[in-house]
């Protein structure tokens, strides 16, 4: 056909194209309708099929669970109505066919087995398998089959429209075409001059003669129209490389082209200045390249450039660079590489940037990590210092004072005078733990040991032990009042006492002479299957201006008080209770109604179960107490390099009457112990007593030297108190780990309970 319209009259060209045109638009179009019908009858079949398997399924659970047959072909019996329906079939949980429709149908010709969930399409029906479940059990599964024969018969009258257009087209076609001929074959000529006009001179500033304002017209504005556009995407274009060439300049960033397969390697303008070179005077090759790099990182770009290059991935690597005059460069090289259809790497591209600013930034920020952490581990080594000589003198103090308490002959005013010490002392030791804890939470490593534990006794002993003296000093009116059924919670005993004790010492504090203190303990109905505990502690005393109250429960915060600060303390108990309290998953809020109208603490936690309650009150691990055995007399080997510590803790063990023999520093113990091991074991220690921090070591060294001898108990003595210099001392061999100023009372009862076991 190309042999016989190479000199055909424009008229039959004309006509040829218009018809293929015609038909193929035709064609296609029809094509398109039928495919799209074929999908949407397909999609709304299978939709169907889905809902109405659902109905089926879900009016069948019962027959289905009852075993019922003849229920369940009712059932089917209503598809009868569908007529797409051509089969059904329910499957009981094992897989065998339940009932059938029609129920005559021979039982061969359905699926022996139900398949999975789903729809499958053949070339006469639709296949759909759903599954029939209720409360999460499969009870088994339906079987639907639709027939496709009113699909074909729709695509049928389809291709007979199709036909007839197509007919109706290609007559009027013929017709329309000898009208236009001399109409639309000079300006397409037309067109076509200007167009190789254009593609030979590339002058976009051509433009195409308007004969008509007809189709051809229009055809003549668009194409000219196109020109103009392709004219400023031209002018554009180059704007944009501009731009680029001068981004690519300022940010220091050289893009180059590696040909892999000739080995040839081309650099832009602006990578010569980028690695310290001259365009004229360096010849780009890939060794010359290689030579640039420091010597210690070519083997490195060589590998990613390898790996990039077989494992068909992005090139990304930095390394440095030595210029002309020696200094070295940081560079981040990244690239693509590009492959033929058989997959063979044929050539390379890519950027290169100068990050020597960004490395030198990054060296800067590490020396300034490193130097924070630095101070970080200084600040906290500071504390634990601070906290170690801080409880080392109070030592000494609070021994001489529960040895006088403990003289019969003491007068009432001189008992009440050493009590005030105690209090004073407990205080101090009190403030250093509140900064240890605080900077255990700022760090996050305040860890709890958490039990069922019945708030009620933890109040009860915090308002004894901590709030009945202060109370009485200032004549205040203490009330408790405990309506909660449900007052055990999953708490660290110790960690919650010293919540209560906190919001105890300052209602006392800050609660005026004559005043009053009401605590209650009661439960509310939370989000929690069991009831939540609510701790309310009230008191008239100064109260809290509304202006401080959203900052209450910040560290060294005590609200804002007239005058000087006359109440003492760090102002870091509540910051320290609110920590303790959420770490244990409840709230602690404060409200009052202005100074001198009293303040009032809650706090709210989830309670455990009862089962949980009776386990920790009666379970077989539950401790018994046991009556105190009769004191023996010890021979114990103290350790303490504070002179006045050791007088005063010798004075209260010969009073108790034990042998004490005294030790300043690891040698000295080491010779005491030779010196009382004869061949006789009574003769030996019976007990360890030792500070850690000694001068010629630590009492750790000598606490496993003599366990691996002797085998004798311990106690460690130490202003140390964090958890891991507890887990220390136990590692070491030591049986208790108290924290100075030494209690006498405790450190007492320690030495019986190691002379009991």
């Amino acid at each position: 056909m190309r042999l016989s319209l190479r000199n055909a009259p424009i008229k039959r060209k004309l006509i040829i194209v218009i018809l293929l045109t015609t038909g193929s638009a035709i064609l296609l179009l029809g094509s398109a309708l039928i495919t799209y019908e074929l999908l949407t009858f397909r999609r709304s079949l299978a939709a169907n099929m889905e809902v109405l398997a659902q109905v089926i399924g879900a009016n069948s659970t019962g027959a289905l669970a009852f075993r019922d047959p003849k229920s369940a072909q009712e059932i089917l019996s209503a598809l009868a109505a569908e007529q797409q329906v051509s089969k059904a079939a329910l499957y009981d949980e094992e897989g065998a066919i339940f009932v059938r429709f029609p129920a005559g149908q021979a039982k061969n010709s359905f699926p022996p087995r139900p398949r999975p969930k789903g729809y499958r399409f053949s070339r006469t029906h639709l296949a759909m398998f759903q599954p029939i479940v209720q409360e999460g059990t499969r009870l088994g599964t339906i079987y639907l089959q639709a027939d496709l024969s009113q699909m074909y018969w729709r695509f049928a009258v389809y291709g007979l429209l199709l036909l007839g257009v197509g007919a109706a087209s290609s007559l009027g076609a013929i017709t329309l075409t000898r009208n236009l001929q001399q109409r639309i074959a000079v300006p397409i000529l037309e067109l076509a001059k200007v167009a190789g006009s254009i593609s030979e001179q590339r002058d976009y500033s051509v433009r195409a003669l308007k004969h008509d304002d007809d189709e051809i017209g229009q055809l003549t504005d668009a194409f000219n129209a196109m020109l103009q556009r392709i004219g400023e995407s031209s002018a554009a274009l180059a704007a944009s490389e501009e731009r680029l060439r001068l981004a690519l300049e300022g940010s220091g960033t050289g893009s180059w082209d590696w040909n892999i397969q000739t080995g040839q390697l081309t650099w832009d303008d602006f990578m010569y200045p980028l690695f310290g070179r001259k365009k004229d005077e360096f010849v780009v090759t890939v060794e010359n390249f290689y030579q640039i790099v420091h010597p210690d990182d070519r083997d490195r770009v060589r590998e990613a450039i390898a790996q990039a290059i077989e494992q068909k991935r992005l090139y990304d690597c930095d390394f440095r660079v030595v210029d002309r005059g020696g200094a070295i460069r940081h560079m981040a090289g990244r690239g693509r590489v590009f492959y033929d259809a058989g997959g063979r790497a044929m050539r390379m591209s890519g950027v290169n940037m100068d990050i020597t600013t960004n490395k030198k930034n990054e060296k800067e920020l590490n020396r300034a990590k490193e130097a924070a952490e630095a101070a970080n581990r200084a600040k906290d080594e500071f504390l634990a210092i601070l906290s170690h000589e801080l409880r080392t003198p109070l030592t000494p103090v609070l021994a001489a004072v529960a040895m006088l308490e403990e003289d019969p002959a003491a007068p009432p005013h001189v008992q009440r005078d050493l009590a005030m010490m105690r209090r004073n002392i407990e205080v101090e030791a009190h403030l250093i733990d509140d900064l240890l804890d605080v900077t255990t939470i700022i760090r996050g490593k305040l860890e709890l040991n958490r039990r069922p534990v019945d708030v009620r006794q933890l109040l009860e002993h915090a308002m004894q032990s901590y709030c009945a003296a202060a109370a009485e000093s200032k004549n205040l009116r203490v009330t408790i009042e405990v309506s909660a059924s449900h007052s055990f919670v999953l708490a660290d005993s110790s960690r919650m006492t010293q919540v209560f004790w906190n919001l105890l010492q300052n209602a006392c504090k800050f609660t005026p002479q004559n005043g009053a203190i009401d605590v209650r303990v009661f439960n509310q109905t939370g989000n929690n299957p069991t009831p939540d505990l609510v701790v309310t502690i009230c008191d008239t005393g100064i109260g809290i201006s509304a202006e401080s109250l959203p900052d209450i429960f910040k560290a060294f915060e005590q609200g804002e008080h007239p005058g000087p600060r006359t109440f003492g303390g760090l102002g870091l108990g509540l910051a320290i209770s609110r920590a303790i309290v959420e770490l244990h998953g409840g709230t602690i809020t404060a409200q009052s109604a202005g100074r001198d109208r009293g303040s009032c603490f809650s706090i709210r936690l989830q309670t455990v179960p009862a089962e949980a309650a009776a386990a920790a009150t009666s379970g077989p691990g539950r401790e018994t107490t046991l009556a105190p055995a009769p004191p023996r007399r010890l021979r114990v080997l103290l350790v303490e390099d504070h002179p006045d510590t050791a007088r005063q803790l010798t004075r209260l063990l010969e009073r108790a009457g034990h042998e004490v023999s005294w030790a300043g520093s690891i040698r000295e113990a080491r010779d005491l112990i030779v010196s009382h091991s004869p061949s006789s074991a009574e003769r030996g220690f019976n007990i360890l007593i030792s500070d850690l921090g000694l001068p010629d070591g630590s009492g750790h060294d000598l606490m496993r030297d003599l366990a691996a001898q002797h085998a004798i108990p311990g106690i460690a003595l130490s202003g140390y108190g964090m958890k891991d210099d507890i887990l220390d001392s136990m590692a070491a061999g030591f049986s208790r780990h108290i924290t100075k100023p030494v209690d006498w009372q405790e450190l007492k009862q320690a030495i019986q309970n190691l002379a009991v076991g």
